[in-house]
């Protein structure tokens, strides 16, 4: 019997992302979509037929996406770890310093990506990161871009086949995502760019 996936709710701190921090890794972390396809692959159809669900997270604008080597939890805990230094842990003063910056700051992790904190609600996870534009170990991505190339690995994985194979691409957008064919895999920023951003190292 198939093993079920995962509840969508519940993936963005399945890594350990420690409260109050807020990270949409469907959006914004490459080695975490990575793992979660790995994991859909060892469920079998039903596993990989379950992402387009889970990818409603990802929205339908532009995002930007964090393909460096640190982990979700390391990330949160760095920005937690300074600012605490700083004293700007707290909601309170937290919600009063990034007033005075204009709703949001930038700070870098020691692999020198470039992170935007905003805030969350005072009652939840208020600590919201998400990659700063254009900053380094990171790519601009378009929703249906991003999409199509994690069912594109999924699919390959599946199948034993390549994910940065046309005729693969365009069945895995076909078969999950009721998408149209492309007539190529575009360089930066475009798809062959995100499937390869998405391919596990070696």
């Amino acid at each position: 019997m198939p093993v079920a996936p995962p509840d969508p709710a519940n993936l963005q701190t399945e890594q350990d992302v420690p409260h109050p921090v807020l990270l949409n890794t469907w959006k914004h972390h490459a080695g975490w979509i990575r793992e979660r396809i790995a994991a859909a692959v060892r469920s079998g159809s039903a596993g990989v037929a379950a992402l387009p669900a889970e990818m409603a997270v990802v929205g339908s604008r532009l995002m930007d996406l964090y393909v460096g080597m640190l982990k979700p939890a390391t990330i949160a805990e760095a920005v937690i770890t300074d600012l605490n230094a700083r004293g700007l842990f707290e909601f309170d003063p937290l919600a009063k310093w990034l007033a005075e910056q204009g709703a949001y700051a930038l700070t870098e992790l020691p692999d020198r990506s470039t992170w935007t904190i905003r805030l969350g609600p005072a009652d939840g996870r208020y600590l919201h990161l998400h990659p700063g534009r254009w900053a380094r170990h990171t790519m601009r991505v378009q929703a249906n871009t991003l999409r199509s190339a994690v069912m594109a690995h999924a699919l390959a994985r599946l199948t034993g086949r390549a994910a940065n194979e046309l005729e693969v691409v365009n069945e895995a957008r076909k078969q999950y995502l009721g998408m149209l064919p492309v007539l190529e895999l575009t360089g930066t920023g475009g798809l062959g760019a995100v499937i390869a951003a998405l391919q596990a190292p070696a």
